[in-house]
C-alpha cells in the first residue's frame, strides 16, 4: 500500500488526470509556525485546495509528511489535491516578508498592511497596541501606541506574534527619537507634546522643506493661546477621509478637533517619521501664525488674519 501511494505522488501525469484538477488563480495560504496537520488540512479544505481533510491527514501520517510540513506562505491552485499539496508543503515556504510602513500612517492602516502581508492579524495587532503590559514595557503613557511606532522598512516572519511586531516598531521609535533629541537640543515641548505635534506636522507638511515652518506656526499658536485649527486633527475623527472639510466638519465635537479646542489634541493622530519629529523638536523661528494649502502640496504662510484671508482668496481664484 505504501509503495502504491508513493507511486501516485511521484507521477505528475496520474495526479493531473485522476487525483486532482487544479483550476483558477493560485490562492495564497499561510501556514503559521507550529500548525498541526489537522489545522493545515482545515485551511486547505476551506480554500478549496484539497477536497478531503481526512485523505490529507491520512496520507500525511502514512508517508511521514506530518513530520516534514513547513510553515510560511504558499500559493496553491484550487483542486490541487492532497498528494500534490503535501509535496508542496514539505518544501520551504516564504517565511520572511519585507514590509514598508509609510510616514503618517495610523495604527488602523498598519494593521491592514500587516494582515495583508500575513505577518499577523489586524485585530491581534490592534489589541497588542492597547495592551497595558506591553505599553508599560515600551514606556508609552497613553491608551495605545498611536504615534509611537516608527515608520520604516522591516522584515518579519509570517505568523509573527503581534506583540513582537509592536515591540520592534516601538523600540525602533524610541531609538530614533532619542538620537534626534541628542542632535537637536532646545526642545520647546515635553516628549509627549513633541510627538503629538510631530504627528500633526506629518499630516500637514507635504513639501519636506515646509515641515519646520509648519511646526513653527503651530508652536506660535500654542504660545498665544490660539486654536491650532488643523484640518488633519479633524480628519482623524471623521468616519471617512474628505478632500476638503466642510464647516460642519470643523464643528464636530471631539477633543481632537483643534478648531473647537485650544492646545494640542490628547494624543498623536499619526505615526510620524524622522522629518516630522525633527521639525517638532526644532521648529523654525518665525512670525507666521497662518498657512493655507495651494493645492500642489505647498502652502502660503501669513503673519496676520488679514494677510491670511487675502492668501485664501488668491488660492481660491487660482483653483477656479
Amino acid at each position: 500500500m505504501k509503495r502504491l501511494v508513493r507511486l501516485i505522488i511521484s507521477v505528475p501525469l496520474w495526479l493531473t488526470f485522476f487525483l486532482a484538477c487544479p483550476a483558477g488563480e493560485p490562492v495564497k495560504v499561510t501556514i503559521p509556525p507550529g500548525a498541526s496537520t489537522a489545522a493545515i488540512a482545515d485551511s486547505l479544505e476551506a480554500h478549496g485546495i484539497i477536497h478531503s481533510r481526512a485523505v490529507f491527514i491520512g496520507l500525511s501520517r502514512l508517508l511521514g509528511f506530518d513530520r516534514r510540513l513547513r510553515h510560511g506562505r504558499y500559493e496553491l491552485r484550487p483542486g490541487t489535491g492532497a498528494p500534490a499539496a503535501l509535496r508542496e508543503l514539505s518544501r520551504p515556504g516564504v517565511t520572511a516578508v519585507r514590509v514598508t510602513i509609510p510616514e503618517g500612517w495610523r495604527l488602523l492602516d498598519i494593521a491592514r498592511l500587516l494582515e495583508d502581508k500575513d505577518i499577523c492579524t489586524g485585530p491581534g495587532f490592534l489589541a497588542a497596541c492597547a495592551d497595558p503590559d506591553l505599553l508599560a514595557e515600551l514606556g508609552i503613557p497613553g491608551k495605545d501606541a498611536e504615534g509611537l511606532l516608527f515608520p520604516d522598512t522591516y522584515e518579519f516572519e509570517t505568523g509573527t506574534e503581534p506583540a513582537d511586531v509592536v515591540l520592534r516598531l516601538g523600540r525602533r521609535f524610541a531609538r530614533v527619537f532619542a538620537e534626534l533629541k541628542a542632535e537637536l537640543p532646545g526642545q520647546p515641548l515635553d516628549d509627549r507634546e513633541t510627538v503629538i505635534l510631530a504627528s500633526i506636522v506629518e499630516k500637514e507638511a507635504v513639501v519636506a522643506d515646509e515641515a519646520p515652518l509648519i511646526a513653527g506656526v503651530f508652536l506660535n499658536r500654542l504660545r498665544r493661546g490660539l486654536p491650532l485649527q488643523s484640518c488633519a486633527t479633524v480628519q482623524y475623527v471623521l468616519p471617512r477621509h474628505r478632500e476638503v472639510l466642510t464647516y460642519a466638519d470643523t464643528r464636530v465635537e471631539s477633543p481632537y478637533n483643534t478648531y473647537r479646542h485650544e492646545g494640542l489634541p490628547p494624543g498623536p493622530i499619526s505615526n510620524p517619521g524622522r522629518r516630522a519629529l525633527a521639525a517638532a523638536l526644532q521648529p523654525a523661528e518665525t512670525d507666521y501664525l497662518f498657512f493655507v494649502a495651494r493645492g500642489d502640496g505647498s502652502h502660503v504662510f501669513s503673519k496676520t488674519w488679514r494677510e491670511h484671508e487675502k492668501a485664501k482668496r488668491r488660492v481660491n481664484r487660482g483653483a477656479r
